[in-house]
């Protein structure tokens, strides 16, 4: 996988949680560092279906793979939001689409 210029799918927030896109395959690492090889192994053993954002604090990294299975996103964030700042999140993403 190669880093992609442009993605037309994405995350959704409601609430306290991401909203995966529909058909969309996530994972949440156990550590620190996350790659595209370790989201497909963990999408393909230990999928997720709910992104609390309470689980992710911390920066714990996640991704998620888009519904066709072309681009993979790896998203770690970096600030969940509070009500005193209108709820806004920061996160980082790099995002990845099979063969270049």
């Amino acid at each position: 996988m190669v880093p992609a210029e442009t993605s037309d799918w994405f995350l959704a927030r409601s609430g306290d949680a991401f909203v995966l896109p529909e058909d969309s395959d996530a994972f949440v690492g156990a550590g620190y560092v996350l790659g595209p090889a370790d989201c497909e192994r963990g999408i393909g053993t230990e999928p997720v279906t709910e992104l609390f954002l309470d689980d992710l604090a911390d920066e714990r990294p996640f991704c998620v793979r888009s519904p066709d299975g072309e681009e993979l996103v790896i998203v770690r964030l970096v600030h969940p939001g509070t009500e005193e700042d209108d709820g806004s999140v920061t996160v980082v993403l790099s995002r990845y689409t099979r063969g270049g």
